[in-house]
């Protein structure tokens, strides 16, 4: 129970919004840390290289002039000359020592070891040098001898304090970005949060059943967009419980009134009030398959708009299907002084053949029925270059009120004109269920002539 309740912690936005805050100071302190670290010791050093090199170039320079003086006057290079040209040094050197070609020395310079003693201090230390540099004429001639060397940048004393200090002033500025990055991230996340609770309380209430539950619009944009596509949800989920109970009563006053026929029927026949005759007989039979029809139907829509059906689709050619259907109700239409036109050069139609075939035999049947007496009823199929077919119109001629087109694919909707006739009502509703599990779509229009239009495309 604890693990699920610390799951579900760090599962909130407000939480995550924060690790990510503290995630990121934590990598650019990494980042940076890295680059100090690799970027500064590697600055240091070229400086190191640099100002090495310098030392170098400015005491062999100072060397050469000496001896260039020296040679001009016709004296000799003494300490104190040496003291002289050495004495504005403009580098600061751990050590600085020079002797002669013969190895006597010449200049000695140590920090920290001027004044009185000196001379002790570098006889004593010469022991130590182990690295010595030549100064030559231009004969090849050895002129002097030196040995210098200049401390690296933090380990001079002033440097190295100014290191540190700048460590800890970035230590610091990270602390202080990290809390003012939290208290920032913490303001951010509170009108998040905020909204986020009242769309999920809101959610909540549709889903234990209330349906005038009002989203209150926010400042997050994207919150918004929840709070409109909720709203819409909310109004579908009330058309679609509407529809529910209509088309449960729907349901049971059509399966009543066949139920009630046979009951009294079966009654009176038992009481002896009717006799069991077979004419009695074959209308309770009729009653029967009325309620078998009914309820396949009902069985087939609900197997179409069941989640996850899928129609069984391979390729058919759609003018030969369309003759062969035509075939079928032709003998129906001539009984009406009707007659079946096929318009098509052609086409195929990846479908499911038997739902295909159930859908235009509905809209063929009602086209036959409720079409004008004596006229043709044309099966038009429109063809793309590639031989595909596009779309279907089956036109006939007759009116259909607008109010009849409103509710035209309504599950168990009859029009007056047809409540007089046989029929269950949820023939076009099942002609659109299967054009939608095709992913196709259907129109119907009645203006002049009426039309139902199936889109393949």
């Amino acid at each position: 129970m604890n693990r699920r309740k610390s799951r579900e912690f760090f599962n909130r936005l407000s939480v995550r919004s924060l690790a990510l805050v503290l995630i990121s100071l934590g990598i650019f302190a990494l980042v940076l840390s890295l680059l100090l670290t690799f970027g500064l010791g590697q600055i240091l050093q070229i400086w190191h290289e640099d100002e090495s090199k310098a030392l170098h170039q400015y005491v062999t320079t100072t060397l050469e002039d000496l001896h260039h003086e020296a040679e001009v006057t016709g004296t000799q290079v003494t300490q104190t000359d040496m003291v002289r040209s050495f004495e504005g040094l403009p580098f600061a050197p751990d050590y600085l020592v020079v002797t002669d070609s013969n190895g006597a020395l010449l200049y000695y310079y140590k920090e920290a070891e001027r004044g009185a003693g000196w001379a002790r201090n570098a006889l004593k230390n010469l022991k130590d040098i182990q690295q010595w540099n030549e100064v030559s004429l231009d004969d090849g001639t050895l002129a002097f001898r030196y040995a210098v060397h200049l401390r690296a940048f933090d380990e001079q004393a002033s440097n190295g304090f100014l290191i540190a200090a700048s460590k800890l002033l970035l230590i610091w500025g990270l602390v202080t970005a990290a809390v003012l990055s939290l208290f920032l991230a913490y303001l951010f996340t509170r009108p998040l949060k905020r909204e986020s609770k009242s769309v999920v309380l809101s959610l909540q209430r549709m889903a234990a059943g209330e349906r005038a539950v009002p989203l209150v619009m926010g400042k997050v944009a994207e919150f918004n967009d929840i709070a409109v596509a909720s709203q819409v949800l909310q109004s579908h989920l009330v058309e679609e419980e509407q529809l529910r109970r209509q088309w449960a009563e729907d349901v049971a006053h059509d399966l009543r009134t066949p139920l009630s026929v046979l009951r009294a029927q079966l009654e009176a026949m038992v009481d002896g009030v009717f006799k069991v005759e077979t004419s009695r007989l074959e209308r309770l039979l009729l009653e029967t398959g009325k309620l078998e029809t009914l309820v396949n139907s009902l069985a087939l829509l609900s197997h179409l708009e069941t989640p996850g059906f899928s129609p069984k689709l391979q390729n058919v050619n759609l003018t030969s299907f369309l003759h062969t259907l035509g075939e079928q109700y032709d003998q129906q239409a001539r009984q009406k002084g009707m007659r079946l036109e096929v318009v098509s050069s052609g086409a195929d139609l990846v479908s499911d053949p038997s739902l295909l075939e159930r859908a235009l035999g509905n809209l063929l049947a009602n086209a036959i029925k409720y079409g004008r007496q004596g006229t043709a009823i044309r099966l038009v199929v429109t063809a793309g270059p590639d031989g595909k077919a596009q779309s279907l119109c089956i036109e006939n001629e007759g009116i259909i009120s607008q109010e009849v087109l409103t509710h035209m694919f309504d599950r168990l909707y009859r029009g007056e004109e047809a409540r007089s006739s046989e029929g269950t009502g949820l023939g076009l509703s099942i002609v659109k269920a299967i054009v939608g599990a095709h992913r196709w779509s259907i129109a119907i229009t009645s203006e002049e002539t009426t039309k139902a239009l199936i889109s393949f495309m």
